[in-house]
């Protein structure tokens, strides 16, 4: 079995830097599922105690994320099942060549980093993946005797995954390494080589120096405040550089938010949704998010929340279609122990009480099924909710934020939606504008997304060519923001250069150009709408007679399924024909049987006689016979030239 001994120091500098950067607790476990290595915080609140079924998971699987902690089945028989200090785990198998190392392990004991890693699962599943590839390497290379990988070139992968400037320094306060959010707020100097007496006061980094495992300070830097932390990084009890995380206190106190910057554009229906979202974030009223799908309800519903003095209170999302009927009132409402068959021992919370003190977030409330609507509406009015089981009354301090993509006006009408819980929730309406009629923040979305995917994936791309950016700006985007995203994503996985070209995008990007059309209106067209025709085909045809005749065809002959210019007329002839009405057919059918009369009442040719033969007709019948195939052969002729016509 492979030793982590050997490459000890490497581990501790770079868990201590990492674990400082992502905000997390981790824990290293070798292979015999025995605690190696960990973070102070998670020595204290775990203890050296390893549960080691869960671990024997991790060895078989590769990697597991355990985000309901006490509940999972690798949960079973832990000590801490009904207890677990966890809120949200993930965990990796290190290899070194084909041999088990260890187990590496993300923790976070708070909600904040729970709600962190639950929305970006994936970024932070990919960092402890390329942590554990980078240990197992690491491992190998020194137990063959090789020189080991450069630790500080190591870490800075893992530091652009912190939403924070980060840096890391050695022991005498050089900057070894930084992120590029440390580098766009620090202009001040050049960072590369450079020290932290260029940056902070002298009377900061001389505190920063006396080696202390965490320091706090408000400091100013160019004329702005800020608040730093720093954490030694030690190794054998002594200290080899520093840690240092760099935060912008005004924009802490003004509530600009990731969730409120993550709206992008600078069009004037997203800056007047923005301004809205600034006047009722602090309003207990009800809001209804409406909008086409994919314009971000979730978003603006998120922001709305942050910008509220109920930011620091649970945000609870309910996908209202997600939920099956049988379900529903146990989901949202909660329900006491025994109420029901297979209901939980000690009852549980409802959705809707998790939300005590935040913001209850509906999400496609217009599938909310009907037997639902009332119970929620007297929550709205009275603010009181009795759990499945329960006579007990719970007062409820919540704001409720809905969303639909869907009419609910017309639902109302049609009986599918209680009009009384719809004008509950409609007090505050936020309609979201589609992406197709903000076209001028198409390219700051994209560019703002190229730059998340950088750090999300390995990937080169990081501008957008003219060619592209006209692509971009000509479609009509039917999913809107998410599918704009979708497209950057999927040309980020192709491209082969930093520049987006029209070729990495996706086919329907070249093949569906969908025309701007607009809304049919049930009024006949105006006399601008006339000259505008006027004007196209005088632009067409110009001002001659042919323009004229142009015209004048177009006026008199409006099909309502025109044939395209260049159809045959034998088809065009075939429409015609299919066109008949029935006494038509009738009266053709007619003239037939007639001719066929006239042949036998008299006697030309062989062919008649051989008919007379089997249909005898009396030569009084002639006369008559002959005067309707006349005036059958006028009729149908004048209905043909009235239709052609």
């Amino acid at each position: 079995m492979t030793n982590l001994e050997v490459i000890r120091p490497f581990i501790e500098r770079f868990i201590t830097a990492v674990s400082n950067s992502l905000r997390l607790e981790m824990a290293i476990f070798d292979g015999s599922c025995q605690l190696f290595y960990c973070t102070p915080t998670y020595s204290k609140k775990k203890g050296r105690s390893v549960h080691t079924p869960s671990l024997q998971e991790v060895i078989e699987n590769g990697s597991i994320l355990i985000n309901t902690p006490g509940e999972m089945a690798s949960c079973i028989g832990c000590r801490f099942r009904d207890h677990c200090p966890s809120t949200i785990e993930i965990l990796c198998c290190i290899h070194a060549g084909t041999e088990v190392a260890g187990v590496l392990a993300f923790t976070s004991f708070t909600k904040e980093g729970q709600k962190r890693i639950t929305e970006n699962d994936a970024v932070y599943l990919n960092a402890i993946t390329e942590m554990a590839n980078l240990f197992g390497n690491q491992l190998e290379t020194m137990t063959n005797g090789q020189s080991p990988a450069n630790l500080d070139a190591s870490i800075l992968p893992v530091m652009e995954l912190c939403d924070q400037p980060l840096l890391l320094t050695d022991a005498h306060g050089v900057i070894l390494q930084y992120n590029q959010l440390a580098e766009d707020l620090l202009k001040v100097c050049e960072l590369t080589s450079a020290s932290l007496w260029q940056i902070f006061p002298n009377s900061v980094v001389k505190r920063i120096m006396e080696g202390n495992d965490l320091f706090e300070k408000s400091v100013t830097i160019s004329g702005m405040a800020t608040k730093i932390s720093t954490r030694a990084v030690k190794i054998n009890g002594q200290v080899t550089g520093f840690y240092i995380r760099i935060s912008d206190q005004l924009r802490a106190l003004s509530k600009d938010t990731s969730y409120f910057e993550g709206i992008i554009g600078t069009s004037p229906a997203i800056s007047e949704v923005q301004r809205m979202i600034r006047r009722i974030a602090d309003s207990p009223t009800p809001v209804l998010i409406t909008g086409e799908t994919g314009t971000g309800k979730e978003l603006i519903a998120r922001a709305i929340h942050e910008q509220s003095r109920r930011s620091k209170y649970p945000f609870v999302a309910i996908n209202c279609s997600s939920i099956p009927d049988n379900l529903f009132e146990s989901e949202l409402f909660g329900y006491e122990e025994g109420s029901f068959t297979g209901a939980k021992k000690g009852g549980k919370i409802g959705k809707i009480e998790m939300a005590q003190g935040g913001t209850l977030f509906l999400d496609e409330i217009g599938e909310m099924p009907l037997f639902a609507q009332p119970k929620l509406l007297r929550i709205l009015q009275e603010y009181e909710l009795e759990r499945v089981g329960s006579n007990k009354k719970i007062h409820l301090d919540i704001r409720v934020i809905a969303a639909t993509n869907r009419d609910l006006g017309e639902m109302v009408a049609e009986k599918t939606f209680r009009g009384d819980l719809y004008y509950r929730i409609n007090v505050i309406n936020l309609k979201l504008p589609p992406l197709r009629t903000r076209k001028d923040d198409i390219i700051p979305i994209s560019e703002n997304y190229i730059k998340k995917l950088k750090l999300k994936m390995d990937t080169p791309l990081s501008s957008i060519s003219p060619e592209a950016r006209q692509l971009l700006l000509d479609y009509q985007w039917p999913g809107n923001v998410r599918q704009l995203q979708n497209v950057i994503e999927y040309a980020a996985n192709l491209c082969e250069t930093d520049v987006l070209m029209p070729g990495d995008l996706p086919e329907t990007m070249h093949t569906e150009r969908l025309p701007s059309l607009p809304p049919v209106s049930p009024f006949p067209p105006s006399q601008d709408s006339r000259d505008q025709e006027l004007l196209e085909l005088f632009e067409k045809y110009g001002y001659t007679l042919e323009g004229e005749k142009a015209d004048r065809r177009r006026a008199a002959y409006q099909p309502s399924d025109p044939v395209p210019a260049n159809q045959p007329s034998q088809r065009r002839i075939v429409k015609k024909l299919t066109g008949f009405h029935t006494p038509v057919i009738f009266l053709a059918l007619n003239w037939q049987i007639i001719s066929i009369l006239s042949l036998l009442s008299t006697s030309v040719s062989p062919l008649q006689k051989t008919l007379r033969s089997f249909i005898p007709l009396p030569q009084t019948f002639v006369f008559p016979i002959k005067c309707g195939v006349s005036i059958n052969i006028l009729f149908v002729s004048l209905v043909f030239f009235v239709h052609f016509l």
